[in-house]
């Protein structure tokens, strides 16, 4: 060596500049061990330690039992979610106690993190860390190892001869996560034969008994932590619990329902409207948000806006009512009357599939329902007989209404027309004394039904990422509400949110989320239909009545004069109550089984119809807009013969647009389902 001083010096430095390294690698290793078990020391709130039955509740004590009489390690199988690691925690509190060490590694990243531990004792015992050996990590408690079998299995042969030695400061737990597809874990015989003690946990779906007494007891114990009364699951709420099938998480899955189910509850019952199953709304495609910009941000979030337009909707609503029935005269000179038959009704057909329920944002009779509940606080649940029957009710008060209105003329009765507002009003107005929020909207409403059906492809949606919804709300505000603007009125979370049947544009949510997470998109039309998932399926049958009445009504309508009023009147009535009973009956038989978790092909099929439907009412619409008869539109073009006019009259102009535009958007969304299932089953094969 030339310079052997030199290289001495070098070798010195990098050898200390190794050691330090070592050392810190080491205390960031050993601080996570210690930030697993100051997180585990929190499993006590975390787990709520319910069982369920008493035959499942004496299976685990026997367990807990063996453990404490024969020491031994334990291997805890089960699928995803169903408590294993609950079990883990209970055994180590029976055994060491709350205090002791309990300490987690993850299986997956064991070799990254602590298989420098394993090495041999010749390599341990050059290394400055060879005193803090792998079962040192948790000495005098418990060393809980999730999914072991996903240890690399030279390591696992390595584990399996630690665990072997007569050295046990610790009990080691391991967790094997089974699944319905692979069900043998690749776990090596040697380590497999280190656990004394073995313990299967059933999923929950092949033990429903315990359902339900799990989930009293996390009501239980989510009232006596935040010191409120205890609620009570309806025998509805319990019985939609007992049907689901829990193969996203098992009890965790549960546990998870029944904590939002307890924060959404607004009285001290957890009804239909506060289980919330299954898979979250999904990001479907390109979408503009609205609120992107600022000028729409600030006109959905301000607070007096969109109150004030609804104040001013419902006057206009309280005047048009006292015109009709006092002041008549005045209100045909106004022009008044026209209003609500020549235009009101016909907008609501033809701007519904293109905005969605933006008629509700302002809707009169919602406006004065609210202000009459605000002061009848309704204390009673929705019974849960008018939830799962809530499409029946529509479809007969919707067909009621189309032949009252045929029947007797209304469209040229002041009165009639006056009490037909009034009806529905007060029927709203009772309906909101009785039950919460706003129930006449979402399950009795027939203008209601008639505008959410069309809104299924309409530009506009309200939506939310689930993902944010889901890891960092707490405080579910969307549905309970903040700072004096109350939830979501038709009993909506917004990760669940997947459709615009059930959304009035109220935009409530718009102004409650804190995290500044919902989202007004303007989207492609007609492809929610394709993606539907959790919609309510009976409305195949409205779909189907829809369908069944468009035939009388265009049909026994130019046959006015050619038959007198008795025969006119009873055969419309039978052929157009026949035909809307038969509608329905094809829907409910194309659709079902209802009440599938996620709409299936047949549901997607039947909401595929709608656009061509919703055309047939805008064509029945368009024929009764004021003038329209009258009015022709000319196209003049330049020809050999000279200059060539043709004339087209607008409501023929109207009728086209209406057919062409249903018959296309029908025609998409039939063979994008159809693609989409043949593409599916071919993945599947």
């Amino acid at each position: 060596l030339r310079w052997p001083q030199i290289y001495g010096t070098i070798i010195g430095n990098l050898t200390d500049n190794l050691a330090e390294t070592h050392q810190i690698l080491s205390a960031s290793r050993y601080k996570e061990v210690l930030r697993s078990a100051i997180q585990l020391t929190r499993y006590k709130d975390k787990f709520y330690g319910i069982w369920g039955s008493v035959k499942t509740t004496h299976e685990v004590e026997r367990l807990f039992k063996k453990l404490q009489q024969t020491q031994g390690h334990l291997l805890i199988r089960g699928e995803r979610g169903t408590g294993r690691q609950m079990v883990a925690w209970y055994a180590h509190q029976k055994l060491f106690g709350e205090t002791a060490p309990f300490v987690v590694l993850n299986g997956q990243r064991f070799e990254q993190q602590w298989g420098y531990l394993l090495k041999e004792e010749k390599k341990a015992a050059e290394s400055s860390y060879a005193a803090f050996t792998f079962e040192d990590i948790a000495a005098g408690g418990t060393l809980f190892i999730q999914e072991i079998d996903r240890i690399t299995p030279e390591l696992q042969v390595r584990l399996a001869k630690v665990l072997g030695s007569a050295h046990h400061p610790c009990l080691v737990i391991g967790s094997v996560q089974e699944d319905t597809k692979h069900k043998d874990p690749q776990l090596m015989p040697e380590l497999a034969a280190c656990f004394r003690h073995s313990y299967a946990i059933a999923p929950l779906r092949e033990r429903k008994r315990d359902i339900p007494i799990i989930a009293q007891g996390i009501v239980e114990s989510l009232a006596q932590r935040h010191h409120r009364k205890v609620p009570t699951l309806t025998p509805e709420a319990t019985q939609l619990l007992l049907s689901h099938n829990y193969r996203q998480g098992n009890v965790t899955e549960l546990i998870q329902v029944m904590e939002r189910a307890f924060f959404l509850a607004d009285q001290d019952v957890i009804g239909l409207e506060q289980i919330f199953f299954g898979p979250t709304a999904e990001k479907i495609g390109s979408k503009i948000n609205l609120l992107q910009w600022g000028f729409f941000k600030s006109l959905f979030k301000n607070r007096k806006l969109l109150p004030s337009l609804q104040w001013i909707s419902a006057g206009l609503f309280l005047l048009l009512i006292v015109g009709l029935v006092f002041l008549p005269e005045l209100s045909v000179t106004m022009k008044v009357f026209i209003l609500v038959w020549g235009l009101w009704w016909p907008s609501l057909a033809i701007l519904s599939p293109l905005l969605g329920r933006l008629w509700c944002t302002f809707c009169p009779f919602s406006k004065i329902m609210e202000f009459v509940q605000d002061r009848y606080h309704p204390k009673r649940p929705l019974p849960a007989l008018f939830v799962k029957y809530d499409y029946l009710i529509v479809s007969v008060l919707f067909a009621l209404i189309f032949w009252v209105e045929i029947f007797t003329g209304m469209r040229s009765n002041m009165l009639y027309t006056a009490l037909l507002l009034i009806v529905i009003q007060g029927l709203a107005i009772i309906v909101s004394i009785l039950y919460p929020r706003h129930a006449w909207c979402r399950h009795f409403c027939p203008l209601g039904g008639f505008i959410g059906t069309a809104s299924i492809g309409s530009l506009i949606e309200v939506r939310a990422d689930a993902a944010v919804c889901l890891n960092k709300c707490t405080t579910f505000d969307c549905y309970v509400g903040r700072d004096g603007v109350k939830g979501c009125p038709m009993s909506q979370h917004l990760p669940y949110l997947d459709n615009n049947l059930d959304c009035k544009l109220c935009f409530k949510c718009v102004r409650n989320c804190q995290h500044e997470n919902v989202q007004v998109n303007l989207r492609v039309p007609a492809r929610e239909v394709w993606h539907l998932t959790r919609v309510n399926q009976g409305y195949t049958v409205f779909i189907g009545m829809l369908m069944g009445i468009l035939f009388p009504i265009m049909i026994f309508e130019p046959l006015h004069k050619s038959l007198s009023a008795g025969q006119w009147n009873f055969w419309f009535t039978s052929i157009y109550w026949l035909a809307a009973l038969l509608g329905g009956m094809l829907g409910w038989w194309l659709g079902k089984p209802f009440k599938t978790k996620a709409a299936s092909k047949r549901i997607k099929l039947v909401f595929a119809f709608i656009p061509i439907i919703i055309s047939g009412h805008i064509i029945y619409q368009i024929g009764r807009i004021p003038g329209i008869g009258h009015l022709v539109l000319g196209v003049g073009y330049q020809s050999e013969g000279g200059m060539q006019t043709l004339f087209i009259s607008a409501n023929s102009v109207g009728y086209g647009l209406a057919l062409i535009t249903g018959i296309l958007l029908t025609v998409i969304t039939v063979g994008i389902t159809l693609y989409q299932y043949s593409k599916a089953r071919d993945n599947n094969h």
